[in-house]
């Protein structure tokens, strides 16, 4: 069976085509127009495409700048908050430190002061030590000497009486020396000669009172016997009330008075024995 093929039905710019070669005019270049329409179209869209590209990227680059940014402000905000946070725990902290400084330096303070009183209160209390212990050497001193005249004025040796007469007197302020070298050589010196007396003293104990200035009392006990032609005589706790003043840095008699004694006895050549008890009442503390 024969198969017919159908007649292409000829194209209107075909049949155009074919009237302008008759007529001899030039046939434009359809295919190309519509191939440069194409290009154009194909650049316009490229061009387009470029467009959306570049919006998208500009978009991007917004977006990321935006993100960037964000970023930045988010730093910036958490760098604000941190500063915050800092300042915020820097009072505690600045106050702690100054705290801390602030108690050393009191606790410093507080030592510093003890230490003064304690320097201030052992300079009080060595002064008055001092002053103290200055008393008693005062005291003592006057004592010692109260009681190296007692023992002086009651010893002596009926030969060598000068010896005994100026142990006395250096013992003696100038005023009593004068009194007792009186008195010594008007009529004491002559009795001692005559009975050939020696006389020997102990002494007991020294009372001395308060130093007043340059002057205290002393009470000087002593034991003594008198050896002589006479016989013995012999005195048990006799008081000597004494006066003192200190003279360049000496202490000096200035006064003395027999007071009595607890227990005074005489003896005769041919040992008969007379007995004559005295009872004092001395005052004063003991001292020397």
């Amino acid at each position: 069976m024969k198969t017919e093929t159908p007649a292409k039905t000829p194209s209107p710019a075909t049949d155009e085509e074919e009237n302008l070669e008759d007529a001899g005019l030039e046939i434009p270049a359809a295919a190309d127009d519509a191939g440069l329409t194409e290009a154009e179209e194909g650049g316009k869209n490229e061009k387009a495409d470029q467009s959306d590209t570049k919006s998208r990227s500009a978009a991007s680059g917004k977006g990321q700048g935006a993100d960037e940014s964000g970023t930045k402000d988010s730093e910036k905000e958490e760098g604000r908050t941190a500063e915050t946070s800092t300042e915020e725990a820097e009072p505690p902290l600045r106050k702690r430190v100054i705290g801390y400084l602030t108690g050393q330096f009191t606790v410093k303070v507080i030592v510093v002061v003890v230490l003064i009183a304690s320097v201030v209160t052992a300079g009080l209390q060595w002064h008055r030590a001092d002053k103290a212990d200055t008393r008693e050497d005062e005291r003592r001193q006057a004592g010692a000497s109260a009681g190296r005249f007692g023992q002086a004025l009651l010893s002596y040796d009926h030969t060598k009486l000068q010896a005994a007469r100026d142990k006395v007197l250096s013992l003696a302020s100038d005023d009593f020396a004068k009194t007792y070298d009186q008195a010594f050589t008007g009529g004491l010196e002559g009795i001692i000669t005559k009975l050939k007396a020696d006389a020997s003293a102990t002494v007991r104990t020294v009372y001395v009172g308060d130093i007043d200035g340059g002057n205290t009392r002393a009470v000087v006990v002593m034991d003594s016997e008198v050896h002589s032609t006479a016989g013995t005589r012999s005195v048990l706790g006799s008081y000597l009330d004494m006066k003192l003043t200190r003279d360049h840095g000496t202490w000096k008699v200035t006064e003395v008075t027999s007071v009595g004694a607890a227990n005074e006895s005489m003896t005769d050549p041919n040992g008969k024995q007379e007995t004559t008890p005295i009872q004092p009442d001395p005052t004063l503390s003991p001292g020397g």
